[in-house]
Order: C-alpha cells, then sequence, then structure tokens
C-alpha cells in the first residue's frame, strides 16, 4: 500500500519567494539560496525554523511593527 503525504511550502522569509516543498516527515537542517533575494538559509525541517547564512540582513520597511 502507497502512503500518501503532505507537501508544504517553504518561502523565503525576506521576500516570500518559494524555496522548497518538504514532505511531513522531513528532518533535519537544510541549507538552502533563494533564488530571487539570493539570501542564504538554514531551515530547521521539523520546526520551521530559519536562520540567515548568508545575505543582505533583513530591513524593516516603514509601518512594520514588532507586535503581531
Amino acid at each position: 500500500m502507497i502512503k500518501e503525504f503532505e507537501l508544504t511550502r517553504v518561502e523565503c522569509p525576506a521576500c516570500g519567494y518559494r524555496m522548497l516543498d518538504k514532505g511531513d516527515e522531513a528532518a533535519g537542517l537544510v541549507q538552502t539560496k533563494c533564488t530571487r533575494c539570493k539570501r542564504v538559509w538554514e531551515v530547521e525541517l521539523e520546526t520551521g525554523n530559519f536562520k540567515q547564512v548568508s545575505g543582505k540582513p533583513i530591513t524593516r520597511r516603514k509601518g512594520d511593527s514588532d507586535s503581531s
């Protein structure tokens, strides 16, 4: 029997561009480069946490706030 699984779209936290799709059982760390903004990210696949490895720092736009 074939097991079905879901794919989750992983987007660049800087520009929102799709970087990869991950399976629901994916685990570990992956380094990937956004083809749009050229930043390199380390992605923790289980939690979805991002850490910027290289590229320009993310700057806040006028009107952005910390409160979500």
